[in-house]
């Protein structure tokens, strides 16, 4: 009598490799999609603050007189912002203006640049021309980032 031969239940080493190499280009496709996704949403993030600390600047200055620091205008930087970026908040007075009429004004600049070893690294990068930045004029700078 013929006897069949006894089949194993399981994959085979061919199936096996085919779903691993499917699984690795679409996670070749997923993953930079997912960085640059986080990339923008981050830098959504940071320009909310700004544009927060810049609104109570305004709020700040019409009670005093001047702008104050983070801590006078009674704000925290979130922690996923602050964990992703070096935000700076510089005041003090005009005093480099050729109109007179501006001179001695009181000033703010915050700036934010993408912190090293992080997923904002570069984005945008730390240096004068390309970190986010925005002032008591509301001028915002770069203008191709916001």
């Amino acid at each position: 009598m013929y006897e069949r031969p006894k089949r194993f239940k399981g994959f085979s080493l061919i199936e096996l490799l085919v779903a691993m190499s499917v699984l690795a280009i679409l996670l070749a496709i997923a993953i930079p999609g997912y960085k640059d996704y986080m990339i923008r949403a981050n830098k959504s993030a940071v320009k909310a603050v700004m544009l927060e600390v810049s609104s109570r600047q305004e709020q700040f200055l019409m009670t005093t007189g001047a702008y104050g620091t983070l801590t006078q205008l009674t704000y925290t930087v979130p922690a996923e912002v602050s964990a992703v970026f070096d935000i700076t908040l510089t005041t003090g007075t005009n005093s480099g203006s050729s109109i007179t009429a501006l001179q001695g004004l009181p000033t703010f600049t915050i700036t934010a640049s993408g912190k090293s070893g992080t997923i904002q690294a570069g984005h945008p990068a730390a240096g004068a021309s390309t970190q986010l930045s925005i002032n008591q004029f509301g001028l915002k700078l770069p203008l191709n980032e916001w």
